[in-house]
């Protein structure tokens, strides 16, 4: 029977999402090990009271492992340190906004990793809140692309690059789980007319793809065709450099 590891996503101004969801993790999933990875600030200036909060918070629980970033990191960056850094194959990630009722998304997932329909990613409810992915896939198509420095159009780039491998993402719905969607954000980054990143479709439809007749939809609203291609996706650090003043107010 294989087994999975649990990871979460969140920031200092969603530490209360944070310990509501680790607590129903808790309640309904006493063994998986749980990576927490935690966004850093503008400038590298972590709020330190906020780190003792998360390291008291995973000490009241068993196998919490929290991943800190000094400095703010795309959603990207924060999905690929979960799956490199699990001990298994199998990932669960988990938003920080989202509610879980009861142990219907573990069971799904215990149950969709074991099975031979699996192809090695999941996501629920037609919304990559909460998804299952397979760390041998990532290897294959080259991890999320840590160039979208902010965070929107991750799974749109992942879809559309997964599309062109002929692998179509699997969707189940999930009952027991409820996504919040939260409008709290990063007030140091540049947004669009939402909670999203500006950076991220500017890089994404004016670098990294055009609109073609000829090209994949996916989940853009849009066909497009690749134009910038994924050499050495996986760190990225040059381009992080160069760019993450872009990303900032």
């Amino acid at each position: 029977m294989k087994k999975y590891t649990i990871a979460i996503t969140t920031f200092s101004k969603r530490y209360h999402f944070l310990e509501e969801t680790l607590k129903k993790v808790r309640e309904f999933d006493t063994k998986s090990d749980v990576i927490i990875c935690i966004n850093g600030e503008k400038d590298a200036n972590f709020d330190q009271e906020y780190r003792k909060k998360v390291l008291n918070l995973c000490s009241l629980y068993d196998n919490i492992f929290p991943v800190f970033f000094p400095e703010i990191r795309g959603l990207s960056k924060m999905w690929n340190t979960c799956i490199i850094h699990s001990p298994t194959e199998d990932v669960l990630i988990l938003n920080d906004d989202i509610r879980i009722h009861s142990e219907a998304i573990f069971n799904f997932t215990s149950s969709l990793i074991n099975s031979k329909e699996y192809k090695g990613i999941c996501k629920m409810k037609s919304t990559f809140s909460f998804f299952v992915v397979n760390k041998n896939l990532m290897n294959e198509v080259g991890y999320f692309d840590e160039r979208l420095l902010g965070f929107g159009e991750e799974d749109g780039d992942i879809t559309h690059r997964l599309l062109s491998m002929d692998i179509v993402i699997q969707d189940s719905w999930v009952d027991g789980l409820d996504n919040i969607v939260s409008d709290i954000r990063h007030d140091e980054i540049m947004h669009n007319q939402c909670k999203y990143s500006k950076f991220n479709p500017s890089f994404m439809f004016n670098q990294k793809y055009k609109k073609s007749e000829k090209g994949i939809k996916g989940m853009f609203s849009f066909p497009c065709e690749k134009v910038l291609e994924d050499q050495n996706p996986y760190p990225y650090e040059s381009f992080f450099m160069e760019n993450k003043k872009k990303i900032l107010r």
